[in-house]
């Protein structure tokens, strides 16, 4: 398996919020949906990440709490911004298992190893566990 990449989401509080946004901004992408994160630089080993399925890893409140596979990458002039490069993702979120993770600027390769988990598809009738009850649960081995 390739590597991936893993970014940081502003504005949301909850997967929940985040999944509620990207339905709003889901994009034709060579005749399929999908979602454009929007970040400054292409990744220099892109091609490795498409070749081996790669994804990118979304941490909302300091954890790591779901996945969305990439599609493609495309670069893109952004009045104002200059040459922006444009991480086109799948609309199907799969939640992980929450991991915590410090803030960054931008986004980092995320070896395979260091990737949590994944508990499956997000649907919006689940209830976010709030992470402390989470990592309770997890130690107690119930989850």
């Amino acid at each position: 398996m390739g590597i991936h990449i893993i970014k940081l989401v502003v504005g949301c509080d909850t997967l929940g919020e985040y999944a509620e946004r990207c339905r709003e901004e889901i994009v034709d992408y060579h005749g399929q949906p999908a979602i454009v994160c929007w970040t400054r630089f292409m990744p220099k080993r892109a091609d490795e990440i498409l070749k081996g399925g790669g994804s990118i890893y979304r941490v909302i409140k300091n954890r790591i709490v779901c996945r969305m596979k990439i599609l493609g990458f495309e670069m893109a002039e952004v009045e104002g911004k200059g040459t922006m490069c444009m991480i086109m993702m799948s609309p199907r979120i799969i939640q992980t298992m929450s991991k915590p993770r410090r803030p960054f600027q931008g986004w980092r390769y995320l070896e395979p190893a260091k990737a949590p988990g994944d508990k499956g598809v997000f649907t919006a009738a689940e209830e976010d566990i709030p992470a402390d009850i989470e990592d309770g649960l997890r130690e107690a081995g119930l989850l």
